[in-house]
């Protein structure tokens, strides 16, 4: 099953081509890693399927929903988030603490159920991230 799908997608900076016609296929389960040198156009191409920047045409799918163009708060609650390069976004916390920042759009507790460790907040994906 396809999960993540670019379809001829490009992304052009007036005459630079920095992603140019690009065709990939991520499977449910499959660990893809996109490789190359400074300037070949990786980040960009991953904040154009973030939603980061527009495409200058092609399509980005996920889930076999087109998401092309869709601002990067929509991209990240289907699913679709982005981190930016560097080492250590929060020195003082773990991987999976880090990794559970990211995930706060899809938490259903509210600032009085962390305060207070409701039942909720102990149900949740994030206290199991945290503990």
């Amino acid at each position: 099953m396809v999960i993540l799908e670019a379809k001829d997608l490009c992304r052009y900076f007036g005459g630079l081509k920095a992603v140019d016609h690009v065709n990939m296929q991520v499977q449910k389960g499959e660990i893809f890693g996109i490789i190359g040198p400074n300037g070949a156009g990786k980040t960009t191409f991953f904040n154009v399927c973030s939603g980061t920047y527009t495409a200058t045409s092609g399509d980005v799918l996920f889930n076999g929903k087109c998401i092309t163009n869709k601002k990067p708060e929509e991209v990240a609650r289907i699913g679709i988030a982005r981190t930016f390069q560097n080492l250590k976004l929060f020195s003082y916390m773990t991987v999976a603490e880090n990794i559970a920042v990211g995930f706060h759009i899809h938490s259903k507790e509210t600032i009085f159920d962390a305060i207070f460790h409701t039942k909720r907040y102990g149900n949740s994906v994030l206290f199991h991230c945290l503990s």
